[in-house]
């Protein structure tokens, strides 16, 4: 009984083959990892443009509630500036005469 032989087959590549491929899927998969984070930030950036947006927004109305309170102030100083004046020069007015 003689055995056969079957002949072995080379593959020519089989490891260079294997090899690129595991690069390719490592390649892919930091491509994906980056695709993720660039499209995360693209969405931070907006919501932080519109966050500085409304910050600036806010500090403008928040100027013009201080203007307006300080004016406000002011002009109510001067009335009491005005009103004790004329508190003080009517009792002497009221002396000499």
């Amino acid at each position: 009984m003689k055995e056969k032989i079957e002949p072995t087959k080379i593959v020519k590549g089989g490891f260079r083959a294997t090899l690129a491929l595991i690069f390719s899927i490592i390649a892919l998969i930091f491509s994906v990892i980056t695709f993720n984070r660039t499209t995360s930030q693209t969405e931070y950036q907006t919501e932080i443009k519109e966050l500085k947006e409304k910050m600036e927004k806010m500090k403008q109305e928040t100027a013009e509630r201080v203007n307006k309170i300080r004016q406000e102030t002011a002009n109510a100083v001067k009335r009491m500036g005005i009103e004790i004046k004329k508190q003080t020069e009517t009792p002497e007015s009221s002396e000499n005469q």
